[in-house]
């Protein structure tokens, strides 16, 4: 029995270690939550961009309207960066948005027009 013990002992380090989250993965997933960040709607300006349903938005312009009692409302213009439309939202201050990534890269096409006569 006591040769049994030490092997037994091993066995359960070994396999307690599969189960440890190994360090690739954390570097990842700290990666990937740092991308996006929380902007308050005292932190908006002009160009931003943002998420807004899942889709990235870029700030047109704002306006702050200050009120003698309650908070402050925010007026904001957006442009929809994937469809171009625009829409005017008003928030309350203290909402947050999240940053939306966008990456621009140079690219060329590759393809000629077909000429019709």
């Amino acid at each position: 029995m006591s040769l049994l013990r030490p092997l037994f002992i091993g066995g359960l380090l070994a396999t307690a270690s599969a189960f440890a989250p190994s360090s690739n993965h954390a570097l990842t997933s700290r990666s990937t939550t740092s991308l996006n960040v929380a902007v308050d709607t005292s932190d908006i300006k002009n160009g931003l961009t943002i998420e807004l349903d899942g889709e990235p938005y870029k700030v047109l312009n704002f306006s702050i309207m200050k009120q003698a009692r309650g908070a402050a409302k925010t007026t904001i213009k957006f442009k929809n960066l994937k469809r171009g439309n625009t829409i005017e939202n008003t928030y309350r201050s203290g909402e947050k948005f999240e940053t939306a990534q966008i990456d621009k890269k140079p690219s060329q096409y590759t393809y000629e027009d077909e000429v019709r006569m």
